[in-house]
């Protein structure tokens, strides 16, 4: 997903993040961010301090209760209870597992990844709070936020924003 600050690109997040803060925003309440659960989303200047206060609760939220997802370089996501699809690879389809992290489904199984070619770092669980700092950081300084499906696809292309 994209997010746009006053109508200039500002970032990307993985959908999984967005429905993960929803959902804690709906526990907590209800609200401007539960509609980050559905896209696109658009948040106009008289929304937006609501929106700053609700996000600072569920990051709040998230980091006492110990809400964490996965980050392998710069690819993050907050699987819920269900594994999610990540990235389509020459190798299969990569995949993060709530419990078990980064994974490839492919022709030859399903097997761990700790490692990617061409990405750098380890696979390490992330807190939530930190996998929410691209869309923390847009509503700090947005009058206009907006959250939309990625346009053009570039390698290697998140399956969930094709």
């Amino acid at each position: 997903m994209v997010l746009t600050v006053d109508g200039q690109d500002a970032g990307v997040l993985h959908r999984s993040v967005l429905d993960l803060v929803a959902e804690i925003a709906g526990r907590l309440g209800g609200g401007h961010a539960t509609a980050l659960g559905t896209r696109p989303a658009a948040f106009d200047a008289d929304q937006m301090p609501r929106l700053r206060r609700e996000l600072e609760q569920v990051a709040a939220f998230a980091d006492a209760t110990r809400r964490h997802g996965w980050s392998l370089g710069e690819l993050a996501a907050a699987p819920g209870e269900r594994p999610v699809p990540l990235l389509e690879t020459e190798q299969g389809t990569v995949w993060v597992n709530p419990v078990r992290g980064f994974e490839l489904h492919g022709p030859a199984g399903v097997r761990p990844l700790t490692e990617l070619a061409g990405m750098p770092g380890t696979v390490r669980r992330t807190p939530v709070t930190r996998l929410m700092g691209p869309l923390l950081a847009a509503a700090a300084r947005a009058r206009r936020l907006e959250i939309r499906e990625r346009d053009r696809p570039a390698p290697p292309r998140p399956v969930s924003e094709r």
